[in-house]
C-alpha cells in the first residue's frame, strides 16, 4: 500500500531571515514551562534538563541566567538549524487563509495537517551550498510590553541571517483530499505571508526554488 510520496523543497528566503528561539536559560525555561502539558505524561523529561538541551543547542551562557527580548537560531558544529515543527506550523497558518480557494475541500487545514509532515526534524540553514555558520546580524526594536504596573517600554532583539535556503522534505500522504496543487497555493500565499520572526516587518518571503517528487513513494509495512 502506497502510504507517502517525498518532495524535496528548496524556499529562496529573500532579505533578512529572524530567528525565534530565546538565548538566555531563564527564557528558554519559561518558553519550555508555557509549552507543557497541565498534566505531564508518564515518563516525560524534567523540565531542567529540557532547558539545557535547548540551551545547548542555541548556545546560550549558562551565567546569563535571563536576557529579556533575545531571539536567536539552534546551532550544531556545522552551522545555524532550523526546527521541522516551525516549517509545519507555517504550513498550517497558510492553509488557514488559503482554504477558501479549495471550498470542495471541507476543513481544509485539518485535512492540511494530517496530510503534510516535514523531515527531518531539524536541518541547517544554507547558503551559497553550505550551512551558514552564524547570524548576519542582530535586529533592535522598541516594543510595548503590558506589566502588572500597566504598560511599560522594552527593547528586543532578534538575530537574523540574509537571504538564507531552506532545505527539507516533504512527505504528503497519497490517498486524500490534499494535493500537490494545494500545497502549491500554500507556498504561493507564504512567500508573502513569509516565515520564521518578525514577518510584520516583511521579514522571511519567499520563493520556491524547487518542489520536485524523490524516489519512489514510502510502502507502509
Amino acid at each position: 500500500m502506497e502510504i507517502w510520496t517525498d518532495y524535496r523543497v528548496a524556499l529562496q528566503v529573500d532579505g533578512q531571515f529572524g530567528a525565534s528561539i530565546p538565548r538566555s536559560v531563564g527564557e528558554i525555561r519559561k518558553m519550555l514551562e508555557h509549552r507543557m502539558p497541565g498534566r505531564k505524561p508518564e515518563g516525560a523529561v524534567p523540565i531542567e534538563e529540557l532547558t539545557e538541551q535547548v540551551a545547548a543547542e542555541v548556545g546560550a551562557d549558562a551565567d546569563d541566567e535571563f536576557t529579556p527580548g533575545w531571539a536567536t537560531f539552534k546551532r550544531d558544529e556545522q552551522g545555524l538549524l532550523y526546527e521541522a515543527r516551525c516549517v509545519r506550523g507555517h504550513i498550517k497558518d497558510c492553509a488557514q487563509q488559503v482554504g477558501p480557494f479549495f471550498p470542495g475541500v471541507k476543513a481544509f487545514r485539518a485535512k492540511v495537517v494530517n496530510s503534510v509532515y516535514i523531515k527531518p526534524n531539524v536541518f541547517h540553514v544554507m547558503r551559497g551550498g553550505a550551512p551558514i555558520l552564524g547570524v548576519h546580524g542582530a535586529e533592535e526594536r522598541f516594543i510595548q510590553v503590558m506589566t502588572r504596573q500597566g504598560p511599560r517600554s522594552s527593547i528586543k532583539y532578534v538575530d537574523y541571517v540574509i537571504d538564507p535556503v531552506l532545505e527539507f522534505t516533504l512527505r504528503l500522504r497519497t490517498k486524500g483530499e490534499i494535493e500537490k496543487k494545494h500545497l502549491d497555493a500554500i507556498f504561493e500565499y507564504g512567500g508573502t505571508h513569509g516565515i520564521g520572526a518578525e514577518r510584520s516587518q516583511e521579514w522571511g518571503q519567499y520563493s520556491v526554488l524547487s518542489f520536485e517528487p524523490v524516489g519512489e513513494e514510502v510502502v507502509a509495512k
